[in-house]
């Protein structure tokens, strides 16, 4: 059994980007991605919320075939994660971070908003996949990690983009 890491950070709004997404429009991005991930992830079919209290959300998630290549490892058909939001404790603030932890096993993802030594706002994902099938410092670890490693750039990518489409749309 191993848990393989990986992690991306990028900028929210890059140079020349429009919209420029503010920390409130970001957080509510991502309060949003919490309650309703199909928005975000493609490989998601549905989401039924099974419990909300504002600050904790119990969510069961149904995969398109099961996840895909590259994905989170799947369970099954459906997993039931437990997201907890430390939002932002002001507009300025420039962190905030949510946790989904995977009931049932070790998996765990955080998504951290912070921001850089020039006041920039940064999105950051990091993972830890349970593999119980796989030898720890195995060849297959280090292959999956490196699968793992290259899709989670994309998995940051695509939720500031989605964000930066709801501003435009007015969603957020």
């Amino acid at each position: 059994m191993t848990i393989i890491y990986a992690a991306a950070t990028a900028p929210v709004n890059s140079p020349g980007v429009s919209p420029v997404i503010t920390l409130k429009q970001l957080w509510a991005g991502l309060e949003l991605k919490a309650r309703k991930p199909q928005l975000f992830l493609p490989v998601i079919d549905t989401c039924d919320v099974l419990e909300d209290d504002g600050q904790t959300v119990l969510r069961e998630v149904k995969f398109k075939d099961g996840g895909g290549v590259g994905m989170a490892p799947v369970i099954g058909p459906k997993v039931q994660e437990n997201i907890t939001s430390i939002a932002p404790i002001s507009d300025n603030a420039g962190s905030g971070v949510e946790t989904f932890q995977s009931m049932g096993n070790a998996s765990k993802v955080l998504n951290i908003v912070s921001s850089g030594m020039g006041g920039e706002l940064l999105l950051t994902f990091t993972f830890e996949w349970e593999h119980k099938e796989i030898e720890e410092g195995s060849e297959e670890a280090v292959k999956k990690q490196n699968q793992y490693q290259q899709t989670a750039p994309r998995g940051v990518a695509g939720t500031i983009s989605a964000i930066r489409q709801m501003v435009k749309d007015g969603k957020l």
